[in-house]
C-alpha cells in the first residue's frame, strides 16, 4: 500500500484488481471456448463437404460403370440444381487434358492441378486456404470427369457464424462481468466498511482510539464476521486500558457525532437499489452459455463412459453371464445389423465362411466384440470393398474372424492400436475416439481369449479372436 493511499482506497483498489484478473481469466476462457467451437464448426463443415462429394461421386460413378458417359452427361446437364446449391462443378477432361466445364456451379477458373485437391490430400482446415477446393475423379468409358467443390460459400458462411458467435460471447462476457462486479461490491462491502472505520480512527490519539468503539460495521457474510472480530479485539483492548484511565467516559461523549454520521452513511448505502437487470434477462444469457458446452460434453461424457467401461472390464467389476452360444448365428445377426450401412457405402458383407459351432461364453460381451470389429472394418473399408465374417473350431479352442479389404495398418502401428485413445495417423479424419479396439481387447481378455491382427497397408486387415470352448470360472 502506498503512503498516500488510505485503507478504504486500498480495499477498493484490491477489488478492482481482483475484478480485472477475473475478467482476464473469463476472456481467456471464452476465447478458448470460441476457438474450440470454431474448430468444431470447421471440422463438421469439412466432414459434410467430404460426405456430400463422396455421395455424389458414388452415384455418378455407378452411372458411368453400369450405363454410359452420355447418360451421366445427360443427368448432370438436365439436373444441375443440386450441384449449383452445393457449389459443385462437373468438368470433363478433353483430348488435350484440359478441363471442360460440363454442368453445375460455374467457377471463375479451374484449379491448375485438380488432382491435388482430392479429399485424401486435403486437411480439415482447407477452407482457410487460398484455394478451398475439393475434387473427386470419375472414370468413364472412355472419358474422365472431375467433381470440383468450391468451399468459398461455406467459408463465408463459417465467417458469418464466427462473427455471430463472437458477438454473442462478447455480450455474454459483458453481462457476466457486470454481475460479478455487483457481487464483488456487495461481498466486499463489509471490508470496505472496516477499512473506512480504520481510516476514521487512524488519526485519533491512542487514548481516544482505545476509549471508543469503531464505527458501526456491516456484519453480513464472512467478511462481516471479520469486521466484528476486529471490533471485538479493539473493544477488549479498550477495556484493558479503561481500568488504568478513568477518563474514558468523558472521551466517549465526543465520538457520538462521528458514530452517528457513519451509521447514517452505511444505512443509506444499504438501502440503494443495485439491481439494473431483470432476472429473466440474466437467466436467458446464462442458459445460452450452458447450452453450448453440453454438445463437445456430451462427445467427452461419451469418452469417459467408454473409458470407465474399459476399466471395469480390466478390473473384473462385472461378473460373467455364461450360456451356450451359436457363434455362427451371433455373427450373422451382427452382420444383418450392418447391411444397410454397408450398402450405403458400397461394401459387401460376406458370411459364407461361417460354420456351425457352439461355445459357452458371455453373449453380451461377445456381441459387443463382434459389433466393434465389424464397425471398424466397415468404417475403414473402401467403396466397393468386402467385409468377411468367418468362424470355426480348432482342437482346443473356437475362433472367429472379421476381415476387410480396406486401408490396412502399417506394421509399426499394429502393436499399438489396442491401446486406449490410440489412433493411426491416417484414420484421424474419421469419427471415433480410439477406444473401440481397446474395449475389444479388454473384453477378449475377460472371456479368457486372445485377439490377433494380420494387416497389409493398402490391402486390408484381418482380426482373429480365439476363445476357449468353456470358461474357467
Amino acid at each position: 500500500m502506498s503512503s498516500d493511499m488510505n485503507a478504504e482506497q486500498a480495499t477498493r483498489s484490491a477489488q478492482r484488481a481482483l475484478f480485472h484478473r477475473f475478467l482476464l481469466t473469463l476472456l481467456i476462457c471464452f476465447l478458448f471456448l470460441m476457438t474450440v467451437m470454431v474448430f468444431i464448426l470447421t471440422y463438421l463443415l469439412d466432414y459434410q463437404e467430404r460426405k456430400l462429394l463422396s455421395s455424389l461421386g458414388q452415384e455418378y460413378q455407378r452411372i458411368l460403370t453400369f450405363e454410359s458417359d452420355s447418360k451421366l452427361e445427360h443427368v448432370v446437364i438436365n439436373n444441375p440444381n443440386r450441384l449449383i446449391e452445393n457449389a459443385i462443378s462437373v468438368a470433363r477432361v478433353d483430348s488435350t487434358g484440359q478441363l471442360e466445364w460440363l454442368s453445375g456451379a460455374e467457377l471463375p477458373s479451374f484449379p491448375e492441378v485438380v488432382s491435388e485437391y482430392q479429399p485424401a490430400l486435403r486437411h480439415w482446415y482447407h477452407l482457410f486456404s487460398h484455394a478451398p477446393y475439393l475434387s473427386l475423379k470419375l472414370d468413364g468409358k472412355p472419358s474422365q470427369y472431375w467433381l470440383i467443390m468450391d468451399g468459398t460459400p461455406r467459408r463465408t458462411h463459417l465467417f458469418v457464424q464466427g462473427a455471430a458467435l463472437c458477438a454473442a460471447l462478447a455480450v455474454m462476457v459483458a453481462l457476466i462481468a457486470l454481475i460479478v462486479w455487483r457481487l464483488l461490491s456487495r461481498t466486499l462491502s463489509p471490508l470496505h466498511s472496516l477499512a473506512k472505520g480504520v481510516d476514521q480512527v487512524r488519526g485519533w490519539s491512542l487514548d481516544v482510539m482505545l476509549a471508543t468503539d469503531l464505527p458501526a460495521l456491516e456484519s453480513s457474510g464472512p467478511l462481516g464476521q471479520l469486521s466484528q472480530s476486529v471490533q471485538q479485539v479493539l473493544n477488549r483492548l479498550r477495556e484493558t486500558v479503561k481500568g488504568m484511565d478513568q477518563t474514558v467516559d468523558a472521551i466517549a461523549h465526543d465520538v457520538r457525532t462521528p458514530l452517528s454520521r457513519v451509521i447514517l452513511t452505511t444505512e443509506a448505502a444499504l438501502s440503494e437499489d443495485t439491481a439494473k437487470y431483470q432476472p429473466e434477462q440474466i437467466e436467458a444469457s446464462l442458459r445460452s452459455a450452458l447450452s453450448d458446452c453440453a454438445e463437445s460434453a456430451q462427445q467427452a461424457n461419451q469418452m469417459l463412459t467408454t473409458l470407465m467401461r474399459i476399466h471395469d472390464e480390466q478390473v473384473g467389476r462385472h461378473a460373467l453371464e455364461t450360456q451356450p452360444i451359436e457363434l455362427a448365428q451371433l455373427l450373422s445377426e451382427v452382420a444383418a445389423w450392418y447391411e444397410e450401412v454397408a450398402e450405403d457405402t458400397g461394401i459387401r458383407l460376406n458370411t459364407d465362411g461361417l460354420e456351425a459351432v457352439t461355445c459357452v461364453s458371455d453373449a453380451k460381451r461377445l456381441t459387443q466384440i463382434v459389433v466393434n470389429l465389424v464397425d471398424n472394418s466397415v468404417k475403414y473399408s473402401l467403396p466397393g470393398g468386402e467385409v468377411s465374417l468367418a468362424c470355426g473350431e480348432a482342437v482346443d479352442h473356437l475362433w472367429f474372424s472379421v476381415s476387410d479389404r480396406g486401408i490396412g495398418i502399417e506394421p509399426a502401428h499394429q502393436a499399438l492400436i489396442f491401446r486406449r485413445l490410440y489412433r493411426v495417423e491416417g484414420s484421424r479424419h474419421r469419427p471415433g475416439y480410439g477406444l473401440g479396439l481397446a474395449m475389444v481387447s479388454a473384453m477378449v481378455n475377460t472371456l479368457q481369449g486372445s485377439i490377433d491382427l494380420n494387416s497389409v497397408l493398402g490391402e486390408g486387415s484381418r482380426f482373429t479372436v480365439r476363445l476357449p470352448k468353456t470358461l474357467d470360472l
